[in-house]
């Protein structure tokens, strides 16, 4: 997962770089390091989404989600062996 997960990281920041809100910046850098935190380990696994912070992300971001969610599941099926 973490493979899958670098690269969404570097195309976000990449799309993220000329951002001049701060309020934009914090949040989006407070997020990826809570991510990038959880990942070094298995704590991840099976936790939801804070409501709160899904009801705050635009209808480009819950897309973006949900292409997440995909990725991870085709990954998934794929290291299984299911095609």
């Amino acid at each position: 997962m973490r493979v899958l997960g670098d690269e969404y990281i570097k195309t976000e920041f990449r799309l993220h770089r000329n951002i001049d809100n701060p309020a934009h910046l914090i949040g989006f850098l407070t997020e990826w390091q809570l991510y990038a935190q959880k990942i070094e380990g298995d704590a991840w696994k099976g936790e939801k989404l804070d409501p709160a912070k899904v009801e705050k992300m635009s209808d480009q971001q819950i897309g973006q989600m949900y292409e997440l969610m995909q990725a991870i599941k085709k990954s998934r099926e794929e290291g299984d062996g299911h095609n």
